[in-house]
């Protein structure tokens, strides 16, 4: 197997999964929509939550990537970017912040990538696309097509680490690995409170700077 591959899957079935949800939209009663969305709110929070308790950051080292990542991004505007890129549907940033972060913040995504990298073994992040697949048809018949616009950071992102494990090796330290999932943990705290309509002048899409910057810094 080739490095990426499982990278590549994980991108054609989040495309494959947005498509079929967001057409199949339509028939999805309300209400369900509604209950579908607040769960996935309710999930992210915890998945958050653990991530934040488990994970033992460099706190100053944590804050200055906040301040200057998060700086650099709204200056960036990358929310702002996102939805010019869906020509200004309102929403499509949100759902695109969304399912980013809930496809690749874990230890299973820089675990199944490294391990594709370093040793040639795709099973881990061939069974993480699987399930973002079947996640990206729930996702995208409620949140919209911005879903679909998630597999493209998955494709830069999982990319970029498999394939820096593959020529670099173990170039991820256990604490950069740490303020990343400490970081995104947070960023997952944010998003989950948006789901529920709360916190909705923060730029969610510019807050995902800090966490890739972590990795390498």
């Amino acid at each position: 197997m080739f490095p990426g591959l499982g990278t590549l899957v994980n991108f054609l079935l989040v495309i494959l999964g947005s498509f079929l949800g967001f057409k199949g939209a339509k028939y999805i009663n309300p209400r369900l929509r509604e209950g579908v969305i607040h769960a996935i709110g309710l999930f992210t929070l915890l998945i958050g939550l653990k991530l934040v308790v488990e994970n033992q950051p460099q706190t100053l080292k944590v804050f200055l990537i906040l301040l200057v990542g998060g700086a650099l991004g709204y200056l960036l505007d990358l929310d702002g970017k996102i939805e010019a890129l869906a020509r200004s549907e309102r929403g499509v940033a949100e759902a695109f912040i969304t399912s980013s972060v809930l496809f690749t913040v874990g230890p299973m995504t820089l675990l199944g990538c490294i391990l594709e990298g370093t040793k040639g073994d795709s099973s881990l992040i061939l069974s993480k696309a699987t399930m973002d697949g079947f996640s990206s048809v729930i996702l995208s018949s409620a949140l919209g097509k911005g879903v679909m616009l998630s597999a493209f950071y998955i494709l830069l992102f999982q990319g970029t680490i498999t394939l820096l494990a593959y020529n670099f090796g173990e170039f991820l330290g256990k604490e950069a690995m740490s303020n990343s999932l400490f970081i995104g943990g947070g960023l997952m705290i944010v998003i989950a409170l948006k789901l529920w309509g709360l916190l909705k002048g923060v730029k969610s899409v510019s807050l995902t700077l800090p966490m890739v910057i972590a990795l390498f810094v």
